[in-house]
């Protein structure tokens, strides 16, 4: 079930069947997930690079690698 962690499942698998990301798992997960969620029609929008709250070019460039 979307947004939902299902017990006996990895991370990985719950984040591939929109389960819950947490922080721990890194910006690139977190950003990935937050896409799925708009594919699906969540009415949440990425924020504008440069915007309050939006990850840096660093940060994104840092969590891909």
């Amino acid at each position: 079930m979307p947004g939902k962690e299902i017990k006996g499942r990895s991370k990985r698998a719950n984040y591939r069947h929109g389960g819950r990301i947490k922080a721990a798992d890194g910006l690139w997960a977190n950003i990935h997930a937050k896409r799925e969620r708009i594919k699906q029609g969540s009415g949440e929008k990425m924020r504008k690079p440069g915007s309050k709250g939006a990850p840096t070019a660093k940060a994104l460039k840092d969590s891909q690698t």
